[in-house]
């Protein structure tokens, strides 16, 4: 597992096709960003991680919205460097231990929270962060959950303006979003937007 405590933002980037994955990755990486995460939301999702890996290895790739075991197995077999759920599924968490693959587990619950400490978990997905608390709610999670260590990537809500909220928490290992590289800028081709929006939230969160 790369350390996601010196990351400053996750993009997470719907793909629709493998022909724009490879040009989005280098828009990211222009920009600063040198990990992304691939959405598991279109058929094209494994291709598009298969293609990065080949055509950009300076981009660490990872997979998201992992909704079962086989999307698991398939976003690994692909290539992805890292997986992550938007909720806890223990299933799927257990599968990822039993293959050694590097996963972070969703939670927005305190039982969540707990099931994943249980399993060996240290680096939670918290979504959706904004719409559950936001920075307030995870102020109140460093109370109990503080001593064990464990860290969250807090996505959904989180963007430009609020991001040094989130990152300013001793809890807080860095933060996700899809604003840098949306599905309407990746259609138009907007791939100097893409850049410009992961400078400026290098810029903004360094």
């Amino acid at each position: 597992m790369i350390d996601f405590s010196l990351i400053t933002i996750l993009p997470a980037v719907t793909l629709g096709s493998a022909t724009s994955a490879v040009p989005v990755a280098r828009a990211l990486l222009e920009g600063g960003v040198k990990v992304m995460e691939v959405a598991f939301r279109t058929p094209e999702a494994a291709a598009c991680v298969r293609a990065i890996r080949d055509e950009v290895p300076a981009i660490t790739v990872g997979a998201g919205t992992l909704l079962s075991i086989g999307q698991l197995r398939e976003a690994r077999n692909a290539g992805a460097q890292f997986g992550l759920s938007p909720g806890f599924n223990p299933r799927i968490a257990s599968e990822a231990l039993a293959m050694d693959f590097p996963f972070i587990p969703g939670a927005m619950t305190p039982g969540e929270i707990e099931q994943s400490i249980e399993m060996g978990f240290r680096l939670l997905k918290l979504f959706p962060a904004a719409q559950i608390g936001g920075v307030g709610m995870l102020k109140a999670l460093r109370g109990p959950y503080g001593p064990t260590g464990v860290k969250f990537i807090p996505m959904g809500g989180v963007n430009v303006r609020n991001m040094n909220e989130f990152l300013s928490l001793d809890n807080v290992a860095c933060v996700g979003g899809s604003w840098l590289a949306t599905p309407e800028m990746i259609r138009e081709k907007q791939f100097s937007e893409i850049t410009r929006n992961a400078r400026e939230a290098m810029t903004f969160g360094g």
